[in-house]
């Protein structure tokens, strides 16, 4: 994210204003990548992450994933921006920053997708599927994806509501995003700061946001 020192002090100003969601703590844990970490020790199904705190040769990821492929991410980012995919030959000399991490590429992205899941306070709404286009493996339509209806079973409905339910905060509304593997949902990000909540696709999400919002104006 550009500007994020200011992006807080803003959103410390708006908290002494109004009320703010969602709340600020949460927004400030969301803010880090490393949010993934916490989520992993509590036993949650994450895409593999490697963090690092000191300059780090990315074949040090490979060894770590066992990975043909990895993709280094900014820690505070967001949209598909500033990253970069590596095959093993193509990351000799490469170093991981401080301010990145790694993850593998999780091959059912270029082929199923990624699913959104949307929450409002604390209760399903809808979900969409993204698929990546021209190639690319980033479901962005920005990046050339694209965005498709989904009908999720109970069983993933269920999993996606595990993430929700470890925030450290609960969520006016916030969105899971995982990509379905053979091995079951792989969490690729929970974006609780600003998430796009796919109106198109959830027909009931005025109303479950005008009832949330009612309820914290209360």
């Amino acid at each position: 994210m550009d500007h994020e020192a200011e992006f807080l002090a803003f959103l410390d100003r708006a908290v002494s204003l109004a009320p703010v969601a969602n709340d600020p703590a949460l927004v400030r844990w969301n803010l880090s990548k490393r949010y993934l970490q916490g989520l992993a020790a509590q036993g949650l199904p994450i895409i593999p992450s490697l963090f690092v705190d000191a300059p780090t040769p990315a074949s040090a990821a490979f060894e770590a994933f066992g990975a043909d492929e990895i993709i280094l991410k900014p820690v505070v980012g967001g949209g598909g921006f500033g990253q970069s995919r590596l095959t093993r030959a193509e990351a000799e000399g490469v170093i991981i920053q401080p301010g990145q991490f790694a993850q593998p590429l999780v091959p059912e992205i270029m082929t199923t997708g990624e699913v959104s899941f949307i929450f409002v306070d604390g209760d399903y709404s809808h979900a969409v599927r993204k698929l990546p286009g021209g190639g690319d493996y980033r479901i962005h339509v920005i990046h050339g994806g694209g965005e498709h209806p989904y009908d999720p079973s109970p069983a993933e409905i269920e999993t996606a509501r595990t993430f929700v339910t470890a925030l450290p905060v609960p969520a006016l509304a916030c969105r899971v995003d995982v990509i379905p593997t053979a091995h079951g949902l792989l969490l690729m990000e929970l974006e609780a700061i600003e998430p796009h909540l796919f109106p198109t696709y959830g027909a009931q999400l005025g109303e479950r946001m005008a009832h949330a919002c009612g309820r914290l104006l209360a």
